[in-house]
């Protein structure tokens, strides 16, 4: 199911892309270089993740951290906090739409519309 992206998640993919893009360079790396070690066949794919077209597959995230020589818990708390900002913000106390002045994204649920309602299943 594909799902709109709004304009505040949008910038943030987009400010992801870019620390991506400096750490590669200051790895030394290009964009192929990157798209060979990781096996994804295109640099074009870089050049998406770089610009925050797509998302970077989260089972790519250690080999990333390694390529870019940046320490893993590092490269997690950039991608939570640029790309799963609830997850970030569950986690760390901080609202990565108000650090980046961003109208926030989503509405949060409202525990008065829940209150009194079965949980719902899952399969």
């Amino acid at each position: 199911m594909t799902m709109k992206v709004d304009d505040s998640t949008k910038k943030l993919r987009a400010r992801f892309g870019r620390w991506l893009k400096d750490k590669r360079e200051q790895a030394g790396m290009t964009q192929l270089d990157i798209a060979a070690a990781i096996n994804y066949g295109y640099p074009v794919f870089v050049s998406q993740l770089e610009r925050g077209v797509k998302q970077l597959p989260e089972h790519d995230m250690l080999i990333w951290a390694e390529l870019l020589r940046v320490d893993s818990v590092e490269f997690a708390k950039q991608y939570m906090y640029y790309c799963k900002p609830f997850v970030y913000e569950a986690l760390y106390g901080k609202d990565p739409y108000a650090l980046e002045k961003l109208p926030r994204s989503g509405k949060p649920a409202d525990p008065k519309k829940r209150a009194g309602k079965p949980a719902t299943k899952r399969a």
